[in-house]
């Protein structure tokens, strides 16, 4: 049985929304686009009425949103509604090229219709002309090589490759400046009654070298001989461009009152932020220089030293301008975002301005307000003229918008008490917003992936973030900012899972991948940094919630793992005073944090500052003179907690002090205690040295170096001294020099002897003896010009195993191939040495001084 078929009806979409201000707050193409389209007069008055309630600021952000989105129909429709100006202002500087050329156009305020015959020339061939009539009657002809090219312009009107052509050549020429400025008698020159040159004081007609050489700019603006940029910057430095551009079609030419306000503005604050941010490097760089001269510290030491500079009257006014003047940049630019990117459409230089200030705020803890600026400046698409007035500028998809997405990152969880969750999901608004605004910065999955990874970063998921990381070299900048801001969120998001470990880990092999990673760990850490610094002064940093309880933390790992990779060199550019700034940012922050922060939690800032002032070390070295600086280093030591009886010891041995931690494997604690112990050691420049190097000789290190101090005194408490003295006496070879000091050790300090021999035996006995043999018996015949067959006489003369396995140890040492030099060598004579090598081989394999490779190489030869 056949069922009766319905008819098919057309689906009718359902009538638009009513054209109202929330409506067009989305400006979104799809719903505010059809609204406008079906805009009854009645909703337009209504919606009239509604706009002129908004305040100048809320009625400019609304049109300059429009503006980016909506087609050059629907602008005009809404023409009556902001007014005419307003709108065309607006589609001038926000609209694609597209939607501005056809509004343009409807306007009346597109290029004169000139219509002229072309000459069916091909283009290749008005290029040629265009270069051959240039060279025989402009180039050289001095102030009448204007006159020349606008005779060659009105008589080729109508081929727009020759006059774009002539335009490259005249520009690089110079000669295009001359036909406006006034200097030459400029075509474009106007006073009270009129223009300077007519056609009734001119010997040609001055209207139509006007309109020819405004035809001939379009022409080259639409071949790309010039941008509409390079336009508006001629436009700054020469008024009668303004009239070109008119004439051409080209709008926001010229700079105006409110530009010219807004660009000294504008300078101002930005001045004053890059005046106290120079004042705080240089003191940034002062207070690395102390770090490096005070001596070895615990990383509460090291934390409370660098809060008392940063805190001491004399330099606090510093650190507080730099916040209260970014605070002030970031407000401005916030306020001001209409006229500061107008202006910067008018004004090359006042977008470099812009720049600058996006620079600055992003490193400097104010990403948010950054990301806010990409996306306007973006939302029209490649082709408006606030997007072509940034377009030169590669750090903005670069190192600035990757500092911005970290530091915004920053800011949100700072504002939102530490609540990942809540942080990520604001964070994914404004990255889905820059990534519809700014296409050509973002992979074709950017979204998804982006959020995906600070998902798992806001779970402390380090495996799931390792993977993502992985891919870092490979995205797009928009992926690599949100890397950024994953690093930052993941940093919290482990603390709070527990996964602290893994996650340093994870992040400082990231850092090693390469510069660029390097740089963004860094860049990550200031970032922080920079929020914290913000919180303390917006009394947001105690308590529960704060900045020290909730993310302190979190940068804590993060130094870590910036230290682990020395991304510091990297963020630096080789510049060391940036290097010193950002970890004195960093400690500084810890450091405050230390004092509201619960126990767990503060051993990553302890952790953290220890390893930032490892990773500093190198960035500073300033020897230290004057008293007036060893003043100042005491008083900041005392401040830190450090013992007042060994400040001056610290301070004098300060560099030989870290040596001997290092060598000898010391905490700041334990060197801090054997100054106390016994302070000859810091007593005098050389004696801190001198005891390292007798210690290590000894094969002391660690707690057992303050039993060894005590041995030694036991036998001699001026022992310092004593080792001092009979240093003069020393090889200058350190294993020979190594070998002296046991032997000294041994002939003068007896129970010191004991000790040593008690932790390092393999350094004491008979094998012992024989090992600093071989090496004095080497270093004497090793360079001379017949070595191999010395060195085959110390093996064939010792058939001690100890010695003879040091010899084949040493000539190792020289490299694969001095060892094969010695086998070939020695083998050429026969049973000469052939008996005492193999031998000599087997001894070096069973002691671990060779290889079993490098032993098959030497035997293959006999």
């Amino acid at each position: 049985m056949n069922m009766p078929v319905e008819a098919s009806r057309d689906y009718t979409p359902p009538p638009p929304p009513p054209p109202t201000l929330d409506v067009l707050r989305q400006a979104d193409p799809l719903t505010t686009g059809p609204a406008v389209d079906a805009m009854t007069p009645e909703q337009q008055a209504t919606l009239t009425e509604d706009v002129a309630n908004l305040s100048v600021t809320e009625r400019t952000d609304l049109l300059n949103g429009l503006a980016a989105q909506l087609d050059a129909g629907q602008l005009q429709r809404l023409a009556p509604v902001f007014g005419a100006d307003d709108v065309l202002s607006a589609v001038q500087t926000r609209s694609p090229a597209s939607v501005r050329e056809t509004f343009e156009q409807q306007a009346g305020a597109g290029p004169a219709g000139v219509t002229v015959e072309p000459s069916g020339r091909s283009t290749s061939e008005q290029v040629a002309a265009a270069a051959t009539d240039y060279a025989e009657r402009v180039e050289g002809q001095a102030i009448m090589s204007q006159h020349a090219l606008g005779d060659l312009m009105a008589a080729n009107a109508g081929d727009p490759a020759y006059l774009a052509e002539l335009v490259r050549l005249a520009n690089e020429d110079g000669v295009l400046q001359q036909v406006v400025s006034p200097m030459y008698g400029g075509l474009f020159e106007r006073t009270d009654s009129g223009y300077v040159v007519t056609n009734a004081n001119a010997s040609f007609d001055a209207d139509a070298r006007r309109e020819a050489f405004a035809l001939a700019i379009g022409a080259a603006v639409d071949r790309g001989v010039l941008s509409e940029t390079d336009i508006r910057a001629l436009g700054n430095d020469q008024a009668g461009w303004a009239d070109v551009a008119g004439r051409a079609g080209i709008g926001q030419v010229g700079a105006t009152e409110t530009t010219r306000t807004t660009a000294t503005e504008l300078g101002n604050v930005l001045d004053a932020r890059t005046e106290a941010a120079d004042d705080v490097a240089r003191l940034d760089e002062q207070l690395g220089n102390l770090l490096a001269q005070a001596g070895p510290m615990t990383a509460e030491q090291q934390a409370a030293f660098v809060t008392a500079f940063r805190t001491d009257p004399e330099n606090v006014g510093t650190y507080t301008r730099l916040t209260e003047t970014t605070a002030a940049l970031a407000d401005y630019v916030t306020r001001n975002t209409d006229a500061v990117l107008d202006a910067a459409v008018r004004d090359p230089a006042v977008a470099e301005q812009v720049v600058d200030a996006m620079t600055g705020l992003a490193q400097d803890g104010r990403g948010e307000e950054v990301i806010a600026l990409l996306t306007e400046i973006n939302a029209g698409g490649p082709t408006s003229a606030l997007a072509e007035a940034f377009a030169g500028f590669d750090q903005l998809s670069g190192p600035v918008l990757e500092d911005a997405a970290s530091s915004a990152m920053a800011q949100l969880l700072e504002r939102n008490n530490g609540d990942v969750s809540a942080a990520s999901a604001q964070f994914q608004t404004a990255f889905q917003s820059l990534v519809q605004a700014w296409p050509a910065k973002a992979g074709i999955d950017d979204y998804r992936i982006g959020t995906q990874l600070l998902d798992a970063a806001a779970r402390g998921d380090v495996s799931a973030m390792q993977g993502y990381l992985n891919q870092y070299q490979n995205v797009s900048p928009l992926m690599r900012a949100v890397a950024g801001a994953g690093v930052v969120l993941g940093a919290v998001g482990a603390v709070n899972a527990g996964t602290n470990e893994d996650y340093v880990n994870m992040v400082a092999g990231f850092a090693q991948s390469g510069e660029n990673a390097a740089r963004l760990v860094a860049g990550t850490m200031g970032g922080m940094a920079a929020v914290g610094e913000a919180a303390q002064a917006a009394g947001r940093f105690a308590g529960a919630a704060g900045f020290a309880a909730k993310l302190a933390p979190g940068l804590g790992l993060i130094a870590n793992s910036a230290s682990l990779a020395n991304s510091f060199s990297h963020a630096a550019d080789g510049n060391a005073g940036y290097a010193v700034a950002m970890v004195g940012d960093v400690i500084g922050v810890l450091g405050s944090a230390l004092e509201f922060t619960p126990v767990a939690p503060a051993g990553f800032i302890l952790s953290g500052i220890g390893a930032v002032i490892s990773a500093a070390g190198s960035f500073a070295g300033e020897v230290i003179n004057g008293h007036e600086r060893r003043e100042t280093l005491e008083k900041y030591l005392t401040a830190a907690g450090v013992d007042p009886s060994i400040v001056d010891g610290m301070i004098s041995a300060s560099k030989q002090l870290f040596e001997m931690a290092d060598t000898l494997d010391l905490t700041p604690d334990q060197v801090q205690s054997l100054l106390m112990a016994y302070p000859d050691i810091g007593g005098a420049p050389g004696l801190a040295g001198r005891f390292t190097e007798v210690a290590e000789a000894c094969g002391i290190r660690g707690s057992d170096v303050q039993d060894f101090a005590a041995a030694l005194a036991a036998d001699d408490p001026n022992f310092a001294w004593d080792l001092m003295g009979i240093s003069s006496y020393a090889p200058t070879n350190p294993g020979e020099a190594a070998t002296f000091y046991r032997d000294y050790v041994g002939n003068r300090y007896p129970e010191a002897a004991s000790l040593a021999e008690s932790v390092s035996p393999e350094l004491f006995g008979d094998a012992a003896q024989q090992r600093e043999q071989a090496l004095a018996d080497y270093n004497r015949s090793g360079s001379s010009m017949s070595w191999e067959m010395e060195i085959g006489n110390l093996l064939k003369n010792n058939d001690d195993p100890a010695y003879r396995a040091e010899v084949l140890r040493l000539l190792a040492e020289g490299g694969d191939q001095r060892l094969e030099m010695f086998a070939q060598m020695t083998s050429g004579y026969g049973d000469t040495w052939s008996g005492a090598v193999r031998d000599s081989v087997a001894d070096a394999v069973e002691a671990g001084t060779l290889s079993q490779s490098q032993a098959d190489m030497v035997l293959g030869y006999f």
